[in-house]
């Protein structure tokens, strides 16, 4: 039997993105996948929208806005009871080529050491990337032969997820609530030994369709989560070396930057002062936090040597299996 596919698609207030968002997922031409939306108690009228328009779309209705960790955990605990092989995080902006599952199951299938897949996403740190679709469709015509190449990192806008890596290393870390929970995720895949590869399928990203409209507060999140990340991941050196470097980019007024870059503006939203202030919170938050985190670091690395062990047991692909 194909591999079970369940595509989460996280929802806050987000009707006008639905209406092209489940269509193009609706369109998948991979046909074990499950399209579960779940609502982070959104007050437009996104889910009576789901409901009358798409009734093959599973609705999970979350109480209130549980932010991104917590409101996907719920799906994930979803998926993994009804017995997923694979699970996708999608935000509700996005456009997706029909061909897309169809080849990171195929992918992440040939290795069960490859634990994220992530695609060709226009527009997947960048502002306005595309607006006309114009490089998308461009993509689309153009792809004829699947490309696969090895990753640090994929963006959570678009995230595939083996089931059994869930399952060895845990869900997402619920106290970020929005921004660095896909690093910290992917920081512990990587120690466990799972792989992250991205394939060439194009896919479409809005950009900041939610958290777009509160820069402030979202900067906030985004620094203090970015330090937690550290805290929870690196050894003490490279995380010092690394607050310096993201202190540096956030204080110093002289630094040049790509503004469209999404990542980038999130750290930086503000006049200097602004900046420096949203980084003395995140600090502070982080020391007054400090213990829990360290707790949370310790139990990771507990599940990330159990995943490692059983990893290491698996037979070895030949050389010219692997991709």
């Amino acid at each position: 039997m194909p591999p079970d596919v369940c595509v989460l698609i996280l929802n806050y207030n987000g009707r006008d993105h639905l209406e092209y968002c489940l269509p193009s997922v609706l369109a998948t031409e991979y046909t074990e996948t499950k399209v579960v939306l779940i609502d982070n108690g959104s007050t437009d009228d996104s889910v009576a929208f789901t409901r009358m328009n798409y009734p093959q779309v599973k609705i999970v209705e979350n109480e209130g806005n549980w932010g991104f960790a917590a409101g996907n955990n719920v799906g994930l605990r979803y998926a993994l009871e009804r017995g997923a092989d694979y699970v996708v995080l999608l935000n509700n902006d996005m456009r997706v080529d029909p061909r897309w599952l169809t080849h990171a199951v195929a992918v992440a299938e040939a290795d069960p050491r490859i634990g994220v897949v992530g695609f060709d996403t226009i527009g997947e740190y960048h502002l306005d990337a595309d607006p006309d679709l114009v490089l998308f469709k461009e993509r689309q015509s153009a792809w004829k032969k699947l490309e696969v190449t090895e990753t640090e990192h994929v963006a959570g806008c678009a995230l595939f997820l083996r089931a059994d890596l869930l399952r060895d290393i845990g869900l997402l870390d619920e106290r970020f609530f929005a921004y660095g929970e896909e690093d910290d995720l992917q920081k512990r895949a990587r120690r466990a030994g799972y792989r992250s590869v991205r394939i060439n399928v194009p896919l479409w990203h809005y950009n900041s369709g939610s958290f777009g409209k509160h820069a402030l507060r979202t900067a906030a999140l985004a620094q203090r989560n970015h330090i937690r990340v550290m805290i929870k991941s690196d050894p003490l050196r490279v995380a010092l070396r690394r607050f310096r470097d993201m202190a540096t980019f956030i204080c110093w007024p002289g630094v040049e930057y790509d503004r469209s870059h999404a990542h980038l503006r999130r750290l930086r939203p503000s006049a200097y002062p602004v900046n420096v202030a949203i980084l003395l919170y995140a600090v502070l938050w982080n020391i007054l936090a400090l213990p829990a985190t360290l707790l949370a670091r310790y139990r990771d690395e507990q599940r990330v040597r159990q995943a490692r062990r059983r990893l290491a047991a698996l037979p070895s692909l030949r050389q010219d299996d692997a991709l």
